[in-house]
């Protein structure tokens, strides 16, 4: 969500761009929301005013804090990203490549976790996108 905000190029505010003409449903959380938000100090202000704009594009869904699954998942703190996505969202989109790097490309219990650039990809490639 920061990605988005921070550039109007990239695959992140792609995503939110191209939403409304592919039905796209853009989840997010609480948990998530306050996330970015406490993040957004480290930028402009005119990344804040982007995000506000972004802001209302998006499904708020409960957060999800465990699963009835096993799951072994070393980074605590982005265990409600992971399982809140698991519960609301066909993928999960993240540039985090420190902490989801074992799941980008793959599948988390049918979750597809990756890249908003891998995933416009597969998109395109699936022919339900054109060049972007």
């Amino acid at each position: 969500m920061i990605a988005g905000a921070a550039s109007a190029e990239g695959a992140s505010r792609s995503v939110f761009r191209l939403a409304g003409t592919h039905e796209w449903r853009l989840v997010t959380t609480p948990y998530a929301v306050e996330e970015t938000v406490r993040n957004l100090a480290a930028f402009a202000p005119s990344v804040t005013a982007s995000w506000l704009r972004l802001r209302s594009q998006l499904v708020v869904v409960d957060d999800v804090v465990t699963i009835d699954k096993p799951a072994v998942f070393p980074v605590e703190k982005d265990r409600p990203i992971l399982f809140s996505a698991l519960a609301s969202a066909d993928v999960l989109l993240t540039l985090d490549r420190a902490d989801f790097s074992r799941l980008l490309g793959d599948l988390f219990y049918g979750l597809a976790v990756m890249t908003p650039g891998m995933w416009l990809s597969r998109e395109r490639e699936a022919g339900r996108l054109g060049r972007v």
